[in-house]
Parts: C-alpha cells; structure tokens; sequence
C-alpha cells in the first residue's frame, strides 16, 4: 500500500503544472506569428482559384511578418515595451500587463494604435514559450512568444 500511495505521490508531484511567476516573464520576448498555421484551417473550404489567391497572399503575408522584428520588454511594475521594427519604421508603445491564474493578461486597452491579442489578451506560459489563448480557451500555436533575453 505504501509503494502505490508513493507512486501515486511521485506521478502527481510530476505532472502537477508549476505556479508561474513574475520572475518568468521578466525579460524581453519575439512575437512569433505563423502565418501559414493560422490560415490552414481558413483555406480549406475553399475552391481552387480561392486557394490559389490565398497562398499567394499568405505568402506575401509571411514575407511582411518575416522582416518584421516584434517584441515585448516585460517590466517588474506590470508595464510592458512593445517594439515594431519594419524596414525603415519603428514603433515603441507601452502597455500593461498581469499576472492571473497563472495566465498572463497584456492590456493594450490604452493604445489604440496596438491590438496584440485581437479581442483576447490571455497567454499562458507553456515549455518556455508564451502562446496566446484562443477564446474557445485552446493555446493557439501559431502565435506566441519566445524568450530571447
């Protein structure tokens, strides 16, 4: 009886989900977007003139994304860095951010200009990546955030 309430001890220690903390999320993150991931499930219902227009402007899309730099600074005081570097253009805004459950909530409510999350500003740490979650509560896969500092 001791082994299995020691083995049922170790099995939930272990698959337990760790408590996130500030100390985490400090630092500076790349917004990684995958634009082909995103659209997937878009393009299937599609015919095939459809689809082809739609590669075309995925393509196009990636492109953009792709020589895009975007990353968050986050802050000890909740406050965030949001910095857009696109050829010869360059944006910093401020934004706030909170740690809730264990997810973590970016508020761009202030900043009309910037609108990171869409309608949902909930990313959940998950195997040291930051990915948004999507409204039907699913980690969307195709967004997300990689530590680099």
């Amino acid at each position: 009886m001791r082994i299995f309430c020691f083995t049922l001890l170790i099995f939930s220690i272990s698959f337990s989900q760790n408590e996130v903390k500030h100390s985490d999320i400090i630092g500076e993150w790349e917004i990684n977007v995958k634009v082909k991931q995103l659209l997937k499930k878009e393009t299937k219902k599609l015919d095939m003139l459809e689809k082809l227009a739609a590669e075309l402007a995925i393509g196009l899309a990636e492109d953009i994304i792709d020589s895009a730099d975007m990353y968050i600074q986050f802050k000890k005081d909740n406050i965030a860095i949001l910095t857009l570097d696109f050829l010869d253009y360059q944006e910093e805004e401020q934004i706030k951010w909170m740690l809730i459950n264990d997810e973590i909530l970016i508020d761009d409510s202030l900043n009309k200009k910037i609108n990171i999350g869409s309608e949902n500003n909930t990313w959940v740490l998950e195997n040291d990546l930051i990915y948004l979650k999507d409204k039907n509560d699913e980690l969307n896969r195709g967004v997300f955030l990689k530590k680099i500092s």
